[in-house]
């Protein structure tokens, strides 16, 4: 599940509950540079080269052309932060 907390022309923020087993991938997220908070829970961010475990208050920035997936292999809830940074996308494409 994740809700839009926040909207404007430049971000958005997003709230996203990991259930034990689930998993989401930077689709989900859209073509935008992202940044990660970790408020709660231990997930793992996977790129095709690298992956890191994650626990709360840490982060982790991801620009749009590098795929990479989220999962939460932990028995409990992880969540999430996420900054969508839309404008700066659509700059660096221009």
């Amino acid at each position: 599940m994740t809700p839009v907390i926040y909207e404007c022309d430049a971000m958005e923020i997003l709230r996203t509950e990991m259930r034990t087993g689930s998993r989401c991938d930077s689709l989900e997220f859209g073509d935008f540079c992202a940044f990660h908070f970790v408020v709660g829970g231990t997930p793992v961010f996977r790129t095709s080269h690298h992956s890191a475990d994650l626990m709360p208050l840490d982060n982790i920035i991801f620009n749009y052309e590098r795929p990479y997936t989220i999962l939460n292999g932990a028995p409990s809830l992880s969540v999430v932060l996420s900054i969508l940074f839309k404008k700066f996308a659509a700059e660096i494409r221009a």
